[in-house]
């Protein structure tokens, strides 16, 4: 029945409403197909696609069962999934970290829309936003232009987001100790997630590399502006009574490769720390997923 699947493929729903009639009838003619609310230019059109199926008129068996197959719906990416391996058992089984963003995401949504199970909707939506990312920085209002989130939805997947950020800034009351990129890193990301624009910060240290206070926020924007240069960035770290410190910064493209503002900045920061004897411990660039580039340690030339 080569000739009914391609009817469905050119011709999509029309064909499938010709063809879910014709399966009804032990002997699908014109007349009865029109009988039956087919189109009698369609009965006409495409009663040739049948042919190959029946004898004297009369439907094959195997022909007609195999017709009303090509007519069920295919299984939802869900009901392919064996169900220990749904979003809500495998969190249960193997853990919540265990799960992809999508899933997470599934959790939240809880029930899909239309002919789109809960799986396939997070699916598309983080195709649709650019990933976890670019859906975190949206608004409430702009997640309610989403096909398939209504309020009830859009104001989950916003308040998970802010549940993320807020988290991010209750462990930094914690003095966390910060003795390399990676703990530096590990603590700031989730506050740069989201930022569709450069942020610039000073961390001001103790004797034991510990963070005092929070991150102080030096400009927002352009990061060769005069409100990240040594003046605004030490004049923080002092006031804080800092004996180090370390300056970073975010890259809203995603890719923390630093450029040449971002090194002359870290060569004036050096420089100036030096002179008011409180060093300048690092220079972190954050991008996107967890990434992110030590000036100190891939461009050591920078603290000569």
């Amino acid at each position: 029945m080569r000739a009914a699947e391609a009817l469905l493929v050119r011709h999509g729903e029309a064909a499938r409403r010709f063809l879910a009639a014709a399966v009804t009838l032990d002997q699908p003619d014109r007349p009865a197909l029109v009988a039956a609310g087919v189109r009698d230019w369609d009965a006409r059109a495409w009663l040739p696609a049948l042919t190959e199926g029946l004898v004297d008129g009369t439907w094959k068996p195997d022909s007609r069962a195999h017709c009303r197959a090509l007519l069920a719906p295919a299984p939802s990416l869900l009901e392919t999934l064996a169900e220990g391996d749904r979003p809500r058992e495998k969190a249960l089984r193997d853990g919540i970290d265990a799960l992809d963003d999508a899933e997470l995401i599934a959790l939240l949504l809880r029930t899909g829309v239309g002919d789109e199970d809960v799986l396939e909707l997070a699916q598309r939506l983080l195709a649709e936003h650019e990933g976890l990312v670019g859906l975190a920085r949206r608004r409430t209002e702009e997640l309610l232009d989403a096909h398939g989130l209504g309020p009830a939805k859009a104001t989950a997947l916003a308040a998970a987001c802010e549940l993320g950020r807020r988290l991010a800034s209750a462990a930094l009351r914690e003095r966390p100790r910060l003795d390399g990129p990676e703990s530096v890193a590990a603590l700031l990301a989730p506050l740069a997630t989201g930022l569709a624009h450069e942020e610039f910060w000073c961390l001001p240290l103790d004797s034991r590399s510990r963070l005092i206070g929070t991150p102080r926020r030096i400009s927002q924007g352009d990061i060769d502006g005069t409100e990240a240069g040594p003046r605004a960035f030490f004049r923080i770290a002092l006031a804080s009574g800092a004996v180090a410190a370390i300056a970073v910064h975010n890259h809203p493209s995603g890719d923390p490769s630093p450029s040449a503002g971002d090194r002359a900045v870290t060569k004036r920061l050096v420089a100036a720390g030096r002179l008011v004897e409180v060093p300048l411990q690092d220079h972190l660039i954050l991008g996107d997923g967890g990434r992110h580039v030590s000036l100190r340690r891939d461009e050591p030339e920078l603290w000569r």
